[in-house]
């Protein structure tokens, strides 16, 4: 069996901590590379290759939004498993969710490689700019098979408490993507077409690694792949919901945008670097509540719901302190932390104005994240799905709009951040102390 950490019995705190780390550390490699990524496209070959990769950010982000949430919704099935030690369930949730990720992958980019063009079209993308966009979206798709079943993999891998293993994969093959990104630009013509074999490069080295080592492990057997039909839906239960709300609040962040943009280039740039420093706490916070997905899989799995009410407390405490520290820190440093972004007196001013009202109440954040991982990991997706989307996209939107027929204050428009981020974690507190969702874990 694989290097594994059953989260099921031991000490709460370190065993949060070690899985969580190493998420922490996968985010932190997956944003160091996408990065690169924008700089290499930005500097060697210019604006109109920018645009002709952005053309189709909407529509890569959706589809890997929604194989994430289905690989999420894996996940709890085989932490459940895994947790009540049903070897013959673990056995066919992870092999399920294999084959889930290989026939998605290829159904995906059948149906993407015939849509591609119709839908650059249906974006309006600029005449100058549509065949290297839709060069970059073909290319994406022949290696979305290979992106989707590193997904699923893993997270059979987390979903056994394995968080480092896919760490270290997706360390090695960025810094292969990084240094082929840099070779392929200098020596290939087509330069988009250079940025996405890259991707699909690492994107290969990462499927293969990760299934030899799910092989190696004797976890998985090529022979037992195949779908079990009450498995798959437990799997799409779960995880579906989460792959749809990702999608809508990506779509409802466009709305946020159109009234930021409405202060000008000004508040744009600043909100650009706000969103970047925002990151210090999201990624800490999001990694907090993926290791509360697991530990909560597991011991729901196991039926220890003492334990997992114990493991919730930590991780609030944990990541509640850690907003706080954070929010001091940046408050204090806020003009030296903008003026790594940007020199502009105005601008720092402007992102100092959005972090005060922002920063000190992160916390709220918190609660959010974790009741919604909680829930999840113990098999309730669905009502945390209706609770974020109703309050950080319909809720959200509707406090902007009377907010800004109220004033055209650029204060306003960053409080309605923190008020929906609070409005969420109040309302999944509340689903969260009704206990219905103990009653929604994965099949037997």
């Amino acid at each position: 069996m694989a290097k594994t950490l059953d989260l099921t019995n031991g000490p709460i705190a370190r065993k949060l901590l070690m899985f969580a780390l190493p998420l922490l550390g996968a985010s932190l490699i997956q944003q160091l590379y996408t990065t690169v990524d924008i700089l290499f496209v930005s500097n060697f070959l210019g604006a109109e290759a920018s645009a002709a990769v952005g053309a189709s950010v909407f529509l890569t982000s959706a589809i890997i939004n929604l194989f994430t949430g289905v690989s999420i919704g894996a996940g709890v099935v085989i932490a459940q498993a895994f947790g009540r030690k049903n070897q013959i369930q673990l056995g066919k949730s992870i092999h399920t969710s294999m084959a889930l990720g290989l026939i998605g992958g290829v159904l995906l980019t059948v149906v993407g490689l015939l849509t591609a063009s119709a839908f650059l079209r249906a974006i309006d993308t600029p005449a100058s700019i549509f065949q290297d966009a839709f060069d970059y979206v073909e290319v994406f798709f022949l290696g979305l098979t290979f992106m989707l079943v590193f997904n699923m993999a893993a997270g059979v891998m987390r979903a056994l408490g394995n968080s480092q293993t896919p760490m270290l994969i997706q360390l090695v093959c960025g810094v292969i993507h990084i240094v082929t990104n840099y070779l392929f630009i200098l020596y290939m013509d087509n330069g988009v077409l250079a940025v996405a074999w890259s991707s699909v490069l690492s994107q290969v080295l990462s499927a293969v690694i990760s299934v030899q080592y799910l092989l190696n492990s004797g976890v998985m057997r090529v022979r037992k792949l195949a779908v079990d039909g009450p498995l798959t839906k437990e799997i799409i239960r779960i995880g579906l919901p989460a792959g749809l709300q990702g999608v809508v609040i990506s779509l409802s962040n466009v709305f946020v945008q159109y009234f930021i943009n409405g202060f000008g280039v000004t508040a744009i740039a600043a909100f650009t670097a706000y969103y970047r420093i925002e990151l210090l706490f999201y990624m800490p916070l999001c990694a907090l509540g993926q290791a509360m997905m697991t530990f909560t899989g597991q011991n729901v799995g196991a039926r220890l719901y003492g334990r997992v009410k114990s493991g919730l407390r930590t991780t609030l405490i944990f990541g509640v302190a850690y907003s706080f520290v954070l929010a001091a820190i940046l408050l204090y440093f806020g003009r030296e932390t903008f003026g790594v972004f940007y020199s502009d007196p105005a601008v720092i001013d402007m992102g100092v104005t959005i972090i005060w009202i922002a920063f000190p109440f992160y916390f709220f954040y918190v609660f959010l994240e974790t009741f919604a991982d909680t829930l999840r990991g113990g098999g309730e997706s669905l009502v945390p799905m209706y609770i974020v989307l109703f309050n950080q996209c319909l809720l959200r939107t509707a406090i902007l709009f009377g907010f800004m027929q109220l004033s055209h204050d650029i204060r306003l428009l960053v409080s309605v951040y923190p008020i929906s981020w609070g409005t969420s974690g109040a309302m999944l507190y509340w689903y969260y102390r009704k206990g219905t969702w103990m009653n929604q874990s994965s099949v037997s």
